[in-house]
């Protein structure tokens, strides 16, 4: 990590909790431990125990593709087929066509990271713009539309901040 060109914040303990009690309702436990807060654009990186694991976005915390790779979210997955992943890797949003399964518990406005059909590990992760029944909903050739807002990718600004 380069942290002498990155501006970081330390969360306060109340910050902290929220930021838990947050990240809670992904269905995944996180001790207690210190959060740092990363300016990257648009976007904060919230380094926890100094690892790249969340991020705030448009008022939300979400988990980063690491965060996902570390922390294994049962629900909220979205799976493309390969043809659509060199796009999602160039930071387009997930189209409806390219989808091949999604969580149907997923609702429009809700986290949700992005495999590619046979791998376990997230490409993407963003905000669904429509119910994960949705995304599937009917003949491949016939969807249309956009499905996921795509926030963070592997390989983009913000990962190799970090990893590159």
């Amino acid at each position: 990590m380069r942290k002498e060109k990155m501006k970081v914040q330390r969360l306060r303990k109340k910050e902290v909790r929220n930021v838990l009690e947050e990240i809670r309702k992904y269905g995944v436990s996180v001790e207690k431990g210190s959060i740092d807060r990363v300016e990257a654009g648009s976007l904060n990186v919230l380094l926890y125990n100094g690892e790249p694991v969340f991020i705030e976005c448009e008022g939300g915390i979400y988990f980063t593709v690491y965060g996902v790779m570390k922390f294994r979210p049962e629900k909220w997955r979205v799976v493309v087929d390969r043809g659509a992943m060199p796009y999602i890797m160039n930071g387009a949003d997930v189209m409806k066509p390219g989808i091949l399964w999604a969580d149907e518990g997923i609702k429009k406005g809700d986290f949700v990271y992005v495999t590619v059909e046979g791998k376990e590990s997230p490409i993407a992760v963003g905000i669904a713009m429509c119910d994960g029944k949705e995304m599937t909903e009917g003949e491949k050739s016939t969807r249309r539309g956009r499905a996921v807002k795509n926030i963070h990718h592997l390989k983009d600004k913000i990962w190799n901040m970090f990893f590159g």
